[in-house]
């Protein structure tokens, strides 16, 4: 090790980092979220799994097990668990009999009604003090950051393929 110090104040202060702040935001929703359920029978992730099956019905297993930035085994056993207690079902993908489709079944309908419902109350709370206008920027603003790192990654994709 070196008797160099470090010059911390090249770090991009907390407050300040894209990252960090996009990070700690996630970090903390998970917990809010993972405390919200501590009375459900779902975990965080089963849960997760669920509102991506509710929202993208129809969805391959190994396409969104990509969105989850999960392996498509770790999805497919939450898959199976859901699957056990009648809140999804699985159907051949009639494109590719290899593939399965998800699809939720009306016994998840009172789960996502209660995911809905915390979703709307978690949201008002942690966007309290900002006004209407600031919060149509920060969702613009949000989508066009994601935006942009859908194209930074699509860059570097068609860098990497080429070489």
């Amino acid at each position: 090790m070196s008797d160099q110090s470090i010059d911390l104040n090249q770090l991009i202060p907390e407050h300040s980092s894209l990252g960090f702040l996009i990070s700690d935001t996630k970090r903390l929703t998970g917990k809010l979220f993972a405390g919200y359920l501590s009375d459900y029978p779902l975990t965080l992730a089963q849960g997760r799994a669920l509102l991506g099956v509710a929202r993208y019905q129809g969805i391959r297993q190994v396409e969104l097990a990509e969105r989850m930035d999960i392996q498509p085994i770790t999805l497919a056993r939450m898959i199976d668990q859901l699957a056990e207690i009648g809140y999804v079902e699985r159907r051949a993908d009639p494109k590719d009999r290899r593939a399965f489709q998800l699809y939720l079944l009306p016994a998840a309908e009172p789960t996502i009604k209660f995911f809905a419902d915390k979703s709307r109350d978690f949201q008002q709370e942690a966007l309290a003090g900002l006004t209407e206008e600031q919060i149509e920027t920060l969702f613009v603003s949000l989508n066009k950051v994601r935006e942009n790192l859908y194209d930074m990654l699509s860059a570097t994709d068609s860098t990497s393929e080429s070489l």
